[in-house]
């Protein structure tokens, strides 16, 4: 089995903060005026200061024009809620290593072995999407630490069932044959039809398996090299995933197309200065629970908390100044403000002034750091079953920020 490392990328933290790359430009923090009108039991938005933000949604400043690229990334982010985290398998997986979305066989290399890039391509895999989780808590840098044990579960598409049982054979053979003097078979009782190998005496296994139009390969490791622990992890992990995908209805090239960019109208409430609603995971989409938790540090931690306040949909967008905003659709609005007191623990500890015109409104200010996708100060507020979050260096600007986040989930309904 070739040694690919357990870590799959960079760990994306809701702590530290959500994948952003894209250079834009800042939005000044000038006064205007807000459109909308007000309820006689809520706040009248048009008094707010929002300085220039704009509190329209964004179906109204953007319209997405359906094509392959945008429809790809729509299909590796729906597809990343019907992939399991490592506690899906076993509740000691309690920590992410990162996840990787990936379109073609190059970015699947990043997970899969470099070998089996031919493979991938001559079997024209559409997009898959990969998760990785430990069971014991990395490092501040983000390193495997000592007795640490780690899965890693890739789930790819394929055209159709014949090319991805082909696949999942082929990528099965070429993995092996790196070292294939020193690897073995291994029957997986469970799921004959598995591909799976290890090495004797190293604490990995890896395993490869078509489902339907899907493949899904596995790479586990274990303490030990307990042969056992790890043919029982192994099934353990298809155990978990392939009920997911049995309610996933796998997409045609056409299906690709015509993938609803905000199917649940969260991108629209969302807060986004410069109406870029091209999708792309970790910077514009809209998840379920599953989805976003492949997207923070502490899964445990997450999962708890969200499944406390009923949460069913989450949407981040890029906000200019790579900066983030994060939305999250609650059970109602006592869970929402129960979200809200959470959301600033531990990265931004420090008592910032909330702006006073919004209701149940906090800041808090973050650690200092040179990381210019770490802003100063992150903002939260509710609105009926809504918890939003912005985030700015200035804090003048943060207010800006949340109070048009606030009008525009106003305006929105």
């Amino acid at each position: 089995m070739d040694q690919r490392s357990p870590r799959l990328s960079r760990t994306i933290r809701l702590s530290v903060r959500m994948a952003s790359i894209i250079t834009a430009l800042s939005v000044s923090g000038c006064d205007s005026t807000v459109t909308g009108s007000s309820t006689p039991a809520e706040l009248d938005v048009r008094k707010l200061d929002v300085g220039s933000y704009s509190t329209t949604p964004l179906d109204m400043r953007y319209t997405y024009q359906n094509d392959l690229s945008g429809g790809l990334k729509l299909a590796v982010m729906r597809l990343s809620d019907h992939v399991v985290t490592g506690m899906d398998i076993d509740p000691r997986f309690k920590y992410s290593t990162g996840s990787i979305p990936f379109v073609d066989a190059a970015k699947a290399t990043t997970v899969l072995a470099d070998v089996t890039k031919p493979v991938l391509e001559r079997n024209k895999m559409m997009f898959g999407f990969a998760s990785g989780s430990v069971d014991k808590e990395p490092d501040k840098s983000g390193k495997k630490v000592d007795g640490q044990s780690f899965t890693t579960v890739a789930v790819m598409q394929f055209p159709n069932e014949s090319v991805a049982k082909q696949a999942a054979t082929e990528i099965a053979e070429a993995d092996f044959a790196v070292a294939a003097d020193k690897n073995e078979k291994v029957p997986l009782p469970s799921y004959p039809e598995a591909h799976t190998h290890w090495r004797p005496g190293v604490a990995t296994i890896g395993s490869v398996m078509a489902k339907g139009s899907y493949v899904i390969s596995l790479y586990l490791s274990n303490t030990t090299p307990d042969l056992a622990a790890l043919t029982n992890l192994a099934e353990k992990s298809y155990a978990a995933q392939i009920p997911r995908l049995d309610a996933l209805e796998p997409l045609t090239a056409e299906g690709v197309l015509f993938l609803e960019n905000d199917p649940d109208g969260m991108l629209r409430r969302t807060f986004n200065p410069n109406a870029m609603g091209l999708p792309d995971p970790g910077k514009q989409g809209s998840y379920t629970m599953q989805g976003f938790l492949h997207q923070v540090a502490n899964t445990a931690r997450w999962k708890e908390t969200l499944t406390d306040v009923g949460l069913d949909r989450f949407s981040l967008s890029y906000a200019g100044s790579f900066s983030t905003s994060m939305l999250f659709r609650t059970r109602d609005a006592e869970s929402a403000r129960r979200l809200a007191s959470t959301i600033l623990d531990g990265v931004y500890p420090g008592v910032a002034d909330a702006p006073a015109a919004l209701p149940d409104a906090k800041c808090g200010e973050g650690k200092s750091t040179d990381d210019i996708e770490k802003k100063r100060f992150r903002c939260v507020v509710t609105y009926r079953e809504y918890t939003a979050t912005v985030e700015a260096d200035q804090l003048r600007d943060a207010h800006q920020r949340a109070a048009a986040q606030y009008a525009l989930l106003a305006n929105s309904q």
